[in-house]
């Protein structure tokens, strides 16, 4: 299965990546288990723990408690919050 990452905010700049793709067996079925697989396959990922990080999949904002069915080939975006005007 494979994953699109993207990170947006400042945690483009900690990440030093807008992008990047992960490869896995089976699929994360928690928040935490992704991030947990993001963490130890990308090294410099430990801002996503942060409990301010939101993510939405595939345009779909999820919540960090919520299960995930993901699939081939999900679009994964990790947000700092942020305001706009």
């Amino acid at each position: 299965m494979q994953l699109e990452l993207e990170f947006f905010g400042p945690l483009q700049d900690q990440i030093g990546s807008r992008s990047t793709r992960i490869h896995t067996r089976q699929a994360p079925d928690t928040v935490d288990s992704l991030i947990a697989l993001i963490t130890e396959t990308q090294h410099g990922r430990d801002a996503l723990r942060a409990s301010h990080v939101r993510l939405a999949i595939n345009d779909r904002m999820v919540a960090r408690n919520a299960p995930l069915n993901l699939t081939d080939g999900d679009r994964i975006a990790f947000m700092s919050p942020f305001s706009g005007g």
